[in-house]
């Protein structure tokens, strides 16, 4: 027994010798990971993965990055992003550069629980807080040009996973040497104080180099591309242009280094993303309306000139008003008169081409001399297009003169307030207006003519009875507001010397005249010219057969008594207000009166040499 005591006895001390040496021991501590933890990692990564792609089927290829690790999963239900209505369910991997997102096989065979749906890089990805609104809780959305997912978290505290996560994702994918400079410890922080000694000495001054530090301090350019996704996304466009333009002023003073270049490439990426987008908002298609009119296009027009599209972006300003045109002027119905119509249809054309005129010049494309030479060609071809249309509803063969006059005046008056702009379009619409005028007073001329013969074949070449004083007073009103007087033709209180053929005459031409010179202009003088001296020739042919007749030789006096009234009081009257409205001499009423003149005379042996019509 006292044996077994002092063994026992024995044990405790060498117990407490081993104790106190090993508390004693001055070797350094252990690395905190072994090469055999390290593989241990590693191997649990590798075995990770591929669980997850033995779950999703088609998605074999998660080995293949070196690296690649698992940050979050979980399920999620996405959401229609217009509408907010539940679409299905899907289950969600975060990974250390993609985010993969797979949906449920309802009817599956074997190991694997999802079908691969989607993948997207970090790099071009963003994440994006939904507010709680309604049925829509616990949300966020993926803007992933073009597209645009919407999911659903189970709760509040799942949202705020998935965003920190997201966050932390792309921070660690930006910045990869971040957590190992975290797992060092602290009694290896001498080396790097070490290292940084030795880098100072190349620069004994200690003074940071122009451009050095842009990538630590300016940490906002490793988040560019993703706030440009998101203000794309949003239609944030001023934001997006201003961001860039920032951008840019940036890295151009910063040096040419990897990551720079990095993010100069996906700014360039950016920035024609921002352009598709401004173009799509000017590009015209059926499902669009023009409620906005051309203000809704004044931003991107705008933005569009200061990256750069300017010549883009008058080719779609000119086709988004070419638009506006055709959808303003089918609205006006073929109702009423024909000069109502045509008041109505010209009113819509030329004021909105006088707004388009104000605006290009003005707002969009101002001090732009080249997109102006653009707009004057776009806006001839617009009125040739309207020119067309317009000849083909008015210029009728049972269209009188009267209203095809006013209505080509309309349009004139209508044409002539874009020369307020300093766009002179009325030699066009007259140019192409000239042919059909011309056809029309060769028509008319025609038809008044055989009226002339008509009515000629039926004067007895007796004086007019108007039957009382009011009908005197009528017709020499009517007459008055023309310029003709015939208070010397009146005898008695309601005789006149003229035949009731003369007065109806008299009237009929000088309603030819009012209209031909409104419908004509200084190119077709000698058109106009022609027309009214072969119409008052065939009166004056009438006259001069008349007198010729023995049959009426009792009423000679009567017929040289109209023969001066055309004479001395008509073909004045036309042949001044001839001159005032085209501003030139007219070259056949002096030919009339040259050629009848002997008329005037009591003896008819002159007449023989008359000019015969033609």
């Amino acid at each position: 027994e006292s044996e077994m005591y002092q063994l026992s006895h024995m044990l405790t001390e060498q117990r407490t010798l081993l104790s106190t040496l090993a508390s004693s021991s001055v070797a350094p501590p252990a690395p905190l990971e072994s090469p055999q933890l390290e593989v241990n990692t590693e191997d649990k990564r590798i075995n990770l993965l591929a669980a997850i792609a033995e779950k999703v089927e088609c998605c074999a290829s998660l080995l293949d990055n070196k690296g690649r690790g698992l940050c979050h999963e979980g399920d999620l239900l996405e959401l229609d992003p217009l509408e907010n209505t539940p679409l299905h369910r899907v289950h969600a991997y975060l990974l250390t550069d993609i985010l993969l997102i797979a949906t449920w096989i309802s009817n599956r065979r074997g190991p694997a629980k999802y079908k691969f749906q989607a993948q997207y890089e970090l790099d071009s990805l963003a994440v994006v807080n939904v507010r709680d609104l309604g049925n829509v809780r616990h949300a966020f959305k993926l803007l992933a040009f073009p597209d645009s997912r919407v999911f659903q978290c189970t709760s509040n505290s799942g949202k705020k996973e998935w965003l920190d996560q997201f966050e932390k994702a792309k921070k660690a994918k930006s910045n990869p040497d971040h957590p190992k400079r975290e797992a060092l410890s602290s009694s290896d922080q001498h080396l790097l104080v070490a290292a940084d000694s030795i880098d100072l000495s190349s620069n004994p001054f200690g003074e940071p180099e122009e451009g050095e530090g842009v990538e630590e301090n300016e940490e906002w350019l490793r988040e560019v591309s993703e706030d440009l996704d998101v203000y794309i996304a949003q239609r944030h466009f001023e934001e997006a242009h201003s961001l860039i333009e920032k951008t840019r002023e940036c890295l151009d003073r910063a040096p040419n280094l990897p990551t720079n270049i990095e993010i100069r490439r996906k700014l360039d990426l950016r920035v024609t993303s921002l352009i598709s987008a401004l173009k799509a908002e000017l590009t015209v298609s059926s499902e669009k309306s023009f409620q906005g009119g051309l203000r809704a296009a004044r931003r991107s027009v705008r933005l569009l000139n200061l990256l750069g599209k300017s010549t883009q972006a008058c080719d779609l300003f000119l086709q988004l008003c070419t638009s506006i045109l055709k959808a303003q002027l089918k609205r006006v119905k073929r109702e009423g008169a024909t000069v109502t119509y045509v008041k109505r249809l010209g009113g819509i054309f030329f004021t909105n081409l006088a707004d388009m005129t104000r605006e290009f010049y003005g707002r969009a494309f101002p001090n732009s001399p080249s997109s102006a030479s653009v707009f004057v060609v776009w806006a001839s071809q617009e009125l040739s297009h309207f020119t067309s249309h317009l000849i083909k509803q008015i210029f009728m063969p049972q269209a009188s003169i009267t209203s095809l006059a006013e209505c080509v005046q309309t349009v004139r008056n209508q044409c002539e307030q874009l020369c307020e702009l300093g766009m002179d379009l009325c030699y066009q619409l007259d140019g192409q207006l000239n042919p059909s005028i011309t056809r029309c007073l060769v028509e008319a001329r025609d038809k008044l003519v055989e009226a002339v013969k008509l009515r000629c074949s039926e004067d007895n070449w007796r004086r007019c009875n108007l039957h009382s004083v009011s009908a005197v007073q009528k017709l020499n009103t009517e007459l008055s507001e023309n310029g003709v007087t015939i208070t010397k033709y009146v005898t008695g209180d309601f005789w006149l010397e003229l035949t009731a053929n003369t007065v109806a005459f008299t009237k009929l031409y000088l309603s030819l005249v009012n209209d031909g010179l409104r419908l004509a202009n200084s190119d077709m003088a000698y058109t106009l010219d022609r027309v009214f001296y072969d119409v008052l020739s065939a009166q004056f042919k009438h006259l001069v057969a008349s007198i010729k007749s023995d049959k009426l030789s009792a009423q000679r006096s009567v017929i040289f008594i109209n023969a001066s009234f055309l004479l001395d009081c008509l073909i004045p009257v036309c042949e001044k207000r001839f001159y005032e409205h085209l501003n030139m001499p007219s070259q056949k009423f002096p030919q009339l009166c040259q050629e009848y003149s002997p008329l005037l005379t009591e003896s008819g042996t002159k007449l023989t040499s008359v000019t015969g019509y033609i």
